[in-house]
């Protein structure tokens, strides 16, 4: 239970220290904000209907960002799992000690 509860804690805090560093990474996009810092870049629509080819610089600074918000979202699937799995630990642990009601 202290692996887990430990692992736990490092994951909240990974998970606020890439939240915090995606949304203050810019890559020069229009429709990045603060809100929308968990989203991949190609879940923005663009506005110009033909296609234009985009600046390298600009393509690898999203591809930058698009690994950061896929390693956000393999955190939060990390979190789920260790909550899960506190959660079935402390039930244990409550079992084992024969617990009785007070009468």
């Amino acid at each position: 239970m202290f692996i887990t509860s430990s692992l736990l804690i490092l994951s909240f805090l990974t998970f606020k220290f890439l939240s915090d560093y995606i949304k203050q990474i810019r890559t020069g996009d229009p429709n990045e904000t603060n809100l929308t810092y968990w989203m991949f870049s190609y879940d923005f629509k663009s506005p110009n209907e033909d296609w234009v080819p985009e600046d390298k610089n600009f393509l690898q600074k999203k591809r930058t960002r698009n690994t950061l918000i896929f390693i956000l979202y393999l955190n939060a699937f990390c979190i789920f799992l260790l909550l899960n799995s506190f959660a079935a630990h402390m039930l244990n642990f409550i079992v084992d000690q024969r617990f009785v009601y007070p009468v």
